[in-house]
């Protein structure tokens, strides 16, 4: 699991959610540098959330890696509803109880429009089993969003969701997981 390179968001710690912003110089210097690290890791396959920002990492791995990609809408990051665009000052005054939630038990935040993380776990496991019906073999890169590799994280070591934000997932982190079992 690949998260994008740096956008603007990023920087300004905005929620970008599914907005179609492009890397930022220093995310195109990013994309390039990971895809020389994965270089040495004898990729079969790339497949990449279709969020612009997530292509545009995947199109850089691409061409340094020789290998094209498959866009695999699981993958998108996590609908955000009307926290999507706003920066966490704005949300925690304009959402004080939800924004206390997501900040103490961020799996149990229900809010109109919003995914919640379990659903969230739920798509990205379809995900996974669709790259394994197609790709079952090798090294599969998957280029995401923060919210995705959490996800995928916690449940491939057992834990809660409510740990969520515990995890770091800087830009073109690179998070390695084996996956046998699928649910």
């Amino acid at each position: 699991m690949v998260r994008h390179g740096e956008i603007a968001s990023n920087v300004k710690r905005i929620y970008a959610g599914r907005s179609s912003e492009k890397l930022t110089e220093k995310g195109l210097v990013q994309a390039k540098e990971v895809s020389e690290k994965l270089k040495n890791y004898q990729v079969t396959a790339i497949y990449t959330s279709p969020i612009y920002r997530a292509v545009q990492t995947a199109t850089i791995i691409r061409e340094i890696i020789g290998l094209d990609f498959q866009i695999e809408d699981s993958f998108r990051e996590i609908e955000m509803g009307p926290w999507e665009g706003l920066s966490e000052e704005e949300i925690a005054v304009s959402y004080p109880n939800e924004w206390h939630i997501w900040q103490t038990s961020p799996a149990e935040l229900k809010l109109p429009g919003r995914e919640t993380l379990e659903e969230l776990l739920g798509r990205v496991l379809k995900g996974i089993q669709i790259i394994y019906q197609n790709s079952p073999d090798g090294t599969i890169v998957v280029i995401s969003h923060v919210a995705i590799i959490r996800v995928l994280l916690l449940w491939h070591t057992k834990q809660t969701l409510n740990l969520y934000r515990t995890i770091n997932v800087p830009n073109v982190g690179v998070f390695h997981l084996q996956i046998n079992n699928l649910p």
